[in-house]
């Protein structure tokens, strides 16, 4: 058995429009799925001194197909006193590096309503300018083998979704 590997990418997209779109892109597969909720230990700044909280996670789970126990979890944290930064955790068999998996990500980045690696202003403005948050997702965007130009979005996606039955 292959061991999953896990992503975490950080978002502009809410945990429910990440979601919507996955199980819009899991159906057009035909694949079986469950949902699940959950929580989550996050750290959140209060002035110099971390403190713990939980936070609510929903996601999908994959119970059939090629990527059969596959689990993505959303949700969204407060890092410091106001505005939150959304993540979602990609945990697929056989990785995120290529194949499926990585299949998988752009039919769903393209099935989002916008680009998932850019924030308006206002979302900046609230939870802070100087957070690391902003360069680093797009540079997970682009290490997917995303085009993050400016321009970039809407784009067509290169991979082929659905993927073709393995019996046929």
């Amino acid at each position: 058995m292959v061991r999953p590997q896990s992503l975490d990418l950080e978002v502009s997209v809410s945990p429910i429009a990440a979601v919507r779109a996955l199980r819009t892109v899991i159906q057009e597969a035909g694949w079986a799925m469950r949902r699940h909720e959950g929580a989550r230990m996050v750290d959140r700044f209060a002035i110099i001194m971390p403190m713990t909280q939980a936070t609510r996670t929903i996601g999908l789970e994959i119970l059939d197909g090629p990527l059969h126990g596959g689990l993505i979890t959303a949700w969204s944290e407060t890092r410091g006193s106001t505005g939150e930064v959304h993540q979602i955790s990609w945990l697929l068999p056989g990785g995120t590096d290529s194949g499926l998996g990585l299949d998988l990500i752009h039919a769903w980045a393209n099935a989002l309503p916008r680009i998932p690696w850019k924030w308006t202003f206002g979302e900046r403005s609230t939870v802070g300018f100087l957070l690391p948050t902003w360069r680093k997702s797009k540079r997970a965007f682009d290490a997917l083998g995303f085009d993050v130009g400016s321009k970039a979005w809407p784009r067509e996606n290169h991979r082929t979704w659905p993927p073709e039955d393995e019996e046929a």
